[in-house]
Formats: C-alpha cells, sequence, structure tokens
C-alpha cells in the first residue's frame, strides 16, 4: 500500500513537470540570473520566476541561494542538472529538435568582453551583421580583460571574450581569431610626420603607453631592453583610442595596434609609421567557458566574430590549458 501511494505521488509531479520548466531550471544552474534565462529562452521574468517557484515545491529543496552576484545552485540542483540535461536531450533527439541557430528567429542577448581595441574593430561589423543577420538579437560588449574577463566567463557575467592570452585554466578554451603588429602614431604636424622614423628618434620622443594597470613598462620596452636601450614613458592610459586622443594634441607619440590606427588614424589626425625596431606581434583569441561547448548560439557567433576579424585562422583552436592567459600587464605596448 506504501509503494503504490509514492507511485501514485510521483505521478502527481510529473504530471505538473513540462519542458520548459526543464530547460528553465537548466539555464538557472548556467547563468544564474533569471534576467538572463528569459533573455535567452525567450519568455518573460515573471514566467522565470513562476517555473523556479513550482520546481522549488516539486522537489521540495530550494534549488538556488540568492547571492550578490546571482543565483547559487544549492547541492540538490548540482546533483539534478545531469539528469535532467539527459532528459532534455533526449526530447530534443526525439523531437528532432534543429541543432544549428536560427538567428533569424531568435531574440538572443549575447555578451561579450574585450578591451576597446576589440570594440573598436570587431564592434561596427558585428552590429551590422546581427541587424542583418538576426534583426532581434542583441549584443552588449564590456570592457574586460585578464582575470576580470576570465571570472566572468566563469560566472556568466559574459559569454565570450577577445583578448590575449597566457596560462589558461583548463575549465576554458581559446580559439585564435587575428594577429596583430605595431605601428607609431604622432599628430600629422609633428617633426617626425613624414618619415621613415630612426630608432635614434624613436627614443629621443615621449611617449604615451597603453596599460590596463596603470604600467610604464610594456612589449616596445622588452624588446628596446633586449637591446640594452630605453624610451622616456611620460604617461600611462587604460584605452588605445585615449592615448591616439593624446597624441593628436601633443607631441608625444604611441605604439598601437596597426589595424586600430588603420581604421582611426585620419579621424584624430596622426600619422603612421612604421617601428624602426622589430616588436613581436601577438595574437587576440576568442574564449568561451568549456561548459558552452554545445551552445549552437555562441557556435554562430564565433564564426561571425572570425568573419568580422578577416581571420586566416577559422579552424586552428587551441585546446583549454594550452593558451596563454588573458589580458594583462603583457598587453601593454
Amino acid at each position: 500500500m506504501q509503494l503504490m501511494r509514492k507511485a501514485n505521488t510521483d505521478q502527481l509531479k510529473l504530471r505538473r513537470l513540462d519542458f520548459t520548466m526543464l530547460a528553465i531550471f537548466r539555464d538557472l544552474v548556467r547563468l544564474q540570473k533569471t534576467t538572463r534565462v528569459a533573455a535567452t529562452l525567450g519568455v518573460s521574468q515573471s514566467a522565470v520566476s513562476h517555473a523556479l517557484a513550482r520546481l522549488r515545491e516539486l522537489f521540495d529543496d530550494p534549488l538556488f541561494i540568492r547571492r550578490p552576484n546571482g543565483l547559487e545552485p544549492t547541492p540538490r540542483a548540482s546533483q539534478l542538472l545531469p539528469q535532467i540535461e539527459i532528459i532534455l536531450r533526449l526530447a530534443h533527439e526525439a523531437l528532432d529538435v534543429p541543432t544549428h541557430f536560427e538567428p533569424e528567429t531568435s531574440s538572443r542577448t549575447f555578451r561579450l568582453g574585450g578591451n576597446d581595441l576589440v570594440g573598436a574593430v570587431i564592434a561596427p561589423p558585428l552590429i551590422g551583421m546581427l541587424r542583418a543577420e538576426a534583426p532581434r538579437c542583441r549584443v552588449a560588449f564590456q570592457f574586460a580583460v585578464g582575470a576580470e574577463s576570465l571570472n566572468a566567463l566563469r560566472t556568466n557575467e559574459m559569454e565570450m571574450a577577445i583578448g590575449r592570452v597566457w596560462d589558461l585554466p583548463d575549465e576554458f578554451q581559446a580559439m585564435p581569431i587575428f594577429e596583430e603588429d605595431f605601428v607609431v602614431v604622432v599628430r600629422k604636424d609633428h617633426p617626425v610626420a613624414h618619415g621613415p622614423i630612426s630608432l635614434d628618434h624613436y627614443l629621443a620622443l615621449d611617449h604615451v603607453l597603453v596599460s590596463f594597470r596603470g604600467g610604464f613598462h610594456g612589449m616596445v620596452d622588452q624588446a628596446l631592453k633586449k637591446r640594452r636601450l630605453r624610451r622616456r614613458v611620460v604617461a600611462s592610459v587604460p584605452m588605445f583610442m585615449t592615448a591616439m586622443g593624446v597624441v593628436a594634441n601633443s607631441d608625444l607619440s604611441s605604439t598601437v595596434p596597426a589595424r586600430l590606427a588603420a581604421k582611426y588614424a585620419n579621424q584624430f589626425g596622426l600619422a603612421v609609421l612604421e617601428p624602426p625596431l622589430a616588436v613581436d606581434p601577438f595574437t587576440f583569441s576568442l574564449l568561451r567557458h568549456v561548459r558552452s561547448a554545445s551552445d549552437i548560439g555562441l557556435d554562430w557567433l564565433s564564426a561571425k566574430i572570425i568573419e568580422c576579424a578577416g581571420s586566416p585562422q577559422t579552424g586552428s583552436t587551441i585546446r583549454q590549458g594550452e593558451a596563454n592567459g588573458a589580458d594583462g600587464d603583457k598587453a601593454d605596448q
């Protein structure tokens, strides 16, 4: 008799479950914010909150604890996640749900991070592509580099980041999307503006350095150190566009990424010169957390980002743990 009562209770609970509730549960564990889940699934935030209340009652567990950075899954929720993912996967297979992203009908919000070079080079063409191919989708760019960007990926505040990498933890994957060289910029009426600039003239200039952490030593200084030479860095700013603005209104120079200079030098009234010494190029990579490996929406967006970057390395993926970290002091130029 007791077994029959339990079986009846289980049947009642099953009748109260639906796949939308399970999808909401799965995405709450992944994204940990009701607003993000609502945007991802295309439902209202109240629908997410209502589903969570029903799930808590069905499983007799809080499932999520509210924290300052979002909803933290309880041990019970973490235990349930793989089982619910299997249920949803089997349901998708049974219903023959398309395994490709449909940008023309999606209303997803994508969240990306990087420095101002990424924003200046990637954002304009990517936003244009989204408006043409995924008109209901939105994209948010935020300034995030180094450990900050990895933490944002880890906590689902961002879905992808673009930057330089070293010592990348195993929980992340990196795909190279473009390689960048350096050029020197000065205002157009600067005495050295007509170039070419010699190493002696370069060392005689005062320089603006771009450092995300307020440093005064970067990749150029490393190259000079190998020759036992030094330059005078009189100012450090956190953004390349800021450096170009400073240079435009002073006698200072700055060594900046080549594609950024090619795109904006005329707008700032700057002359672009080849550096008088060899500075190693650097690679920008697209970073994702390994839990997003099966996210077809991010797969689609990754392809669009690579297209925007004009990268020849579209198929080259660095396995997690083999890359080298994310923008930090080594990003200084």
